[in-house]
């Protein structure tokens, strides 16, 4: 949400979209919350935003070793399809997981997910979700209208609707009550250390930097509602993109021993060139066969603010 408000006026020239190099990253596959309440999270994003359950099972041997989390096998895993059927959520108890206030922490940040009709989300959501932005289209467009909210598992999601295009960026548009996760949103001690590390990932499209308000952050920070932050996005492939929003004074997110930070804790992504990728980190992809990820190998990363990062491949 912060990108738009200044990116929607940001000419064609300023961008620098490579198209030498075919993109590494992207699409955007999903996100994974870790709470420990299960059960009332899956029933609010059913009820409330229209997602149904594809697959209710618990954490295998071949899953907790590959995120290096022993606690969490046989924990239970919940995958959810969003109503346009991209089944992108998963979700896994943890009964010790304690959510922490992702925007004065370091790690993922929130989720902007596309959705047909904002205002009738807004008009269905019940208590478990906070309205800390009500609906409101940009100040400077009127193609991208979107609301703010915290859900049932301390999750800090951007509800976004996409009306029509808006060039040169790549970005979705659905009609169904819920969509896709678009852009993943990245809180950083440093926007610069974190943008080369992505776009040396990416190996196409350079990143946009610049500042903006953002106003959840103002008021999380108790700080002046004009106040401005260093931003930088990065288009990936797929209608998606990473945002990096540098937040100097936030703490590290807790990670618990041998479990997963709670909330947003996982993002998972394609990689176009899995072998490309491991001899960038120097990390061994790993053979998985799961409901979510499907048969794949997937390097498990670490970025700059020790946010997770699935990269998948084949």
């Amino acid at each position: 949400m912060t990108y738009w408000q200044t990116a929607v006026n940001i000419r064609a020239d300023k961008l620098t979209l490579d198209t030498q190099h075919k993109r590494q990253l992207g699409p955007v596959l999903g996100a994974t919350l870790v709470c420990n309440n299960l059960d009332e999270v899956v029933q609010a994003y059913c009820q409330q935003l229209h997602f149904s359950v594809v697959a209710d099972s618990f954490v295998k041997e071949s899953e907790s070793n590959f995120w290096g989390v022993p606690k969490l096998l046989g924990a239970r895993i919940v995958i959810l399809a969003a109503s346009n059927k991209d089944a992108w959520l998963r979700v896994i108890e943890d009964v010790d997981a304690k959510p922490e206030n992702s925007l004065l922490t370091h790690g993922w940040m929130a989720m902007e997910v596309n959705v047909g009709d904002v205002d009738a989300v807004a008009q269905g959501l019940g208590a478990e979700f906070t309205v800390v932005g009500p609906p409101a289209f940009l100040q400077m467009s009127d193609a991208i209208k979107a609301m703010q909210v915290v859900g049932p598992a301390g999750e800090l999601s951007y509800l976004t609707q996409i009306l029509k295009p808006v060039p040169p960026f790549e970005l979705p548009m659905t009609q169904k009550k819920s969509g896709s996760l678009f852009i993943p949103v990245l809180s950083t001690p440093d926007r610069a250390a974190t943008l080369d590390f992505y776009e040396s990932l990416h190996h196409a499209d350079k990143g946009l930097q610049f500042s903006t308000k953002v106003t959840v952050l103002n008021k999380a920070w108790g700080l002046d509602i004009e106040n401005q932050f260093d931003i930088a996005t990065l288009q990936l492939a797929g209608n998606t993109l990473f945002e990096i929003d540098e937040v100097p004074h936030a703490e590290p997110r807790t990670v618990p021993g041998e479990s997963l930070p709670a909330g947003i804790s996982i993002i998972t992504i394609k990689v176009e060139d899995i072998d490309r990728m491991s001899a960038l980190t120097q990390k061994k992809p790993c053979e998985i066969d799961s409901p979510y990820l499907g048969d794949c190998r997937a390097i498990l990363l670490r970025g700059p603010s020790g946010e997770f990062l699935e990269c998948v491949g084949k």
